[in-house]
């Protein structure tokens, strides 16, 4: 549920994408066969490109504008999104191609890996962010992010 605190809805999104991607490891090594996995990484992928969409489209532009001493930051955010969403497309087409479970270990082991220090960096993005935000740069990026 959206609040009018667009910093708060994006570290809210994090929670719960915190929580899926900590759901696989567990749910991997139960497995047998991996089209019970799809539905599941498929659902992470949605999630993660809605979230990833609204930083991108909406916080990291008006980040670079109002605080361009992050700019190296957000640029290496928007690398990680692509190492996230590239070891989760191949995580997905391994699972569609019901291949042995254990072909997705090392997948999984880089796409943890990639998230984790992604999560780390937009941690330290949104303090910075909630810092140094006025009430009408709260409300112009609430409206960005509403808008995606």
């Amino acid at each position: 549920m959206a609040s009018d605190d667009p910093v708060r809805d994006l570290a809210h999104d994090h929670a719960d994408l915190n929580r899926r991607v900590l759901e696989l490891g567990p749910i991997l090594g139960k497995l047998r066969t991996l089209p019970s996995l799809l539905p599941l990484l498929q659902e992470l992928r949605e999630h993660l490109f809605l979230h990833f969409a609204r930083e991108e489209e909406g916080l990291f532009p008006l980040v670079a504008e109002w605080i361009p001493e992050l700019a190296d930051q957000v640029l290496a955010m928007v690398s990680s999104h692509d190492a996230i969403c590239g070891a989760l497309a191949r995580m997905i087409h391994v699972a569609s191609t019901e291949a042995d479970p254990g072909a997705l270990h090392g997948l999984l082991a880089r796409f943890e890996a990639a998230y984790a220090a992604h999560s780390q960096t937009e941690v330290e993005l949104l303090q910075r962010l909630d810092a140094g935000l006025d009430a009408a740069q709260r409300a112009q990026l609430a409206a960005l992010v509403r808008s995606l």
